[in-house]
């Protein structure tokens, strides 16, 4: 792939990595429970794309329904996305915005566990010494201060992990949809998961006693801002980009996310990290990024040929 060709998936990817970093400050703005913030992020985001996908349709061969299996792999999808997303919003709330999302992005070494222990993946020097500087750097941002925070921190701290775990799985099922979709495009797949997320994400908001009404009439321009920009626009890009990317590239694309988060952190809520925070989350930032791009000469090679 030359330059000139990769410059357009590279400023998709980015553009992907930005929208999508915004996610946790919504959640943080509006005035409502966790788990009914994110049944409004998947039935929003089914809604807006239901007439991409009915578009696509007409235009071409793909269609609405895909086969059984595929169906059945997007419904294991939104069963892990469902405890991704209850997590993650109690995270968020409970230690920020940027720690909540740093955690979240150890999925990367659920994933390299799953392709060892399932795949006979080798994830060699990069996987393990990632997974050592990402622990490290995680200690220095909390253990200094761990006995001084409360235990809705620590809790935080647990539902932040736990989220990188379902966010894995949700990964490994929906990618598996997407090798065997068929006539079914990826927008219609993705439809499909916001559907079924949002269905079992309403009977747990009732469940939890959170209502669904927001209490502020803004509060609906930021659930409708964050399905939009967050669900729909930043899953649709990285969704286009990240095929055509190096295995590096996309690895550093990836880490705005956490490291945008926290920015956003700081400039809206004013969270701030220590001196050794900041060296904690360098090396937890550098550790994510050796994981990502655990395998990238093969990796690379496989992309060069889509």
């Amino acid at each position: 792939m030359t330059a000139a060709a990769a410059r357009g998936p590279l400023t998709l990817m980015v553009l992907g990595a930005v929208l999508i970093s915004t996610s946790a400050v919504f959640v943080k703005w509006v005035d409502m429970g966790p788990t009914a913030s994110a049944f409004w992020r998947m039935a929003l985001a089914a809604a807006m794309l239901l007439p991409i996908v009915a578009l696509g349709i007409t235009r071409s061969a793909t269609r609405l329904m895909p086969n059984g299996r595929v169906l059945g792999l997007v419904a294991i999808a939104a069963v892990f996305f469902t405890f991704d997303l209850w997590m993650w919003h109690r995270s968020i709330l409970y230690v920020g915005v940027g720690l909540a999302t740093l955690l979240g992005n150890f999925q990367v070494f659920v994933l390299a566990g799953y392709g060892a222990l399932v795949l006979g993946e080798h994830g060699g020097w990069r996987l393990w010494t990632g997974l050592l500087l990402a622990i490290a750097g995680l200690a220095l941002m909390l253990v200094p201060d761990w006995a001084s925070f409360d235990a809705r921190f620590h809790v935080g701290v647990g539902f932040g992990l736990g989220t990188g775990a379902a966010y894995a799985g949700f990964l490994i099922a929906f990618r598996k949809a997407q090798a065997t979709r068929d006539a079914a495009s990826n927008e219609t797949l993705l439809w499909w998961m916001c559907l079924f997320t949002a269905v079992m994400l309403l009977p747990m908001t009732w469940a939890g006693g959170e209502s669904l009404a927001p209490t502020r009439a803004s509060d609906w321009g930021t659930l409708l801002a964050y399905a939009f920009i967050a669900q729909v626009c930043g899953w649709l890009v990285i969704g286009r980009a990240m095929p055509k990317l190096t295995a590096g590239v996309l690895g550093l694309c990836l880490l705005l996310q956490p490291l945008l988060a926290y920015v956003w952190d700081a400039a809206l809520f004013g969270t701030r990290l220590s001196a050794l925070g900041l060296i904690g989350l360098g090396l937890s930032l550098a550790g994510i990024f050796l994981g990502l791009t655990r395998g990238a000469p093969r990796q690379s090679r496989e992309i060069e040929q889509t």
